[in-house]
């Protein structure tokens, strides 16, 4: 067992329950393609980085089966909202002894082990670590020891998110660090500029 613990949130790609700002733009077949691709490549990239156990944390409870195929430990999603899941994942893994720990969404192309180890790196200075996405969320949040209040009171997929969670750290007395800022996928433009709508932009 490392030290560190890296937590991956992926939802089983169900038709109409991924990449649901994209309904109406394109397919459901093609968003559940689109989800798979991203999942794929964020497993690939991040499943096996040396000095970190990784995780995925998954909805829903039933989906076990789909995720065992990466090899990875699971961790069967909390119900809730987006920060009661994500708390419950950090609880897991640091009542499991884990020293720090970070959480990043499947759906960030340009992830890399060497984001994920800066991320680490911050923790060593700074109770929480963040990387921001260019939409006011953020990609990747870590910390060093369990954290409640930054999982409170947040508007989650807002402009507001990363904005709120700050001042929830802040006023709790928690150090931050912020990473370099990255984007997410939430739209056409978004996954277009990634490669990964080959066509679409020909689309009239």
């Amino acid at each position: 067992m490392n030290s560190n613990a890296l937590i991956i949130i992926a939802k089983y790609p169900e038709k109409g329950k991924v990449k649901t700002r994209l309904k109406g733009l394109i397919s459901d077949n093609k968003r559940v393609e689109l989800y798979v691709n991203l999942l794929n490549q964020t497993m690939h990239k991040l499943g096996k980085i040396p000095g970190i156990d990784t995780f995925i944390a998954f909805a829903p409870e039933s989906a076990g089966e789909y995720f065992s195929r990466f090899n990875v430990r699971l961790i069967p999603m909390q119900e809730g909202d987006l920060g009661a899941g994500m708390f419950h994942a950090f609880r897991e893994v640091f009542n499991a002894g884990y020293e720090k720990a970070a959480l990043v969404g499947a759906d960030i192309p340009d992830i890399s082990p060497s984001i994920i180890l800066s991320a680490f790196d911050a923790l060593s200075g700074s109770d929480l670590v963040y990387g921001p996405a260019k939409d006011g969320g953020y990609y990747l949040v870590g910390m060093r020891k369990l954290i409640r209040e930054v999982f409170r009171d947040v508007p989650w997929s807002s402009e507001k998110t990363l904005r709120k969670s700050l001042y929830q750290a802040g006023r709790y007395g928690y150090s931050v660090a912020l990473i370099e800022i990255l984007n997410d996928i939430d739209t056409i433009d978004d996954a277009v500029r990634a490669g990964l709508l080959n066509g679409y932009e020909n689309r009239s």
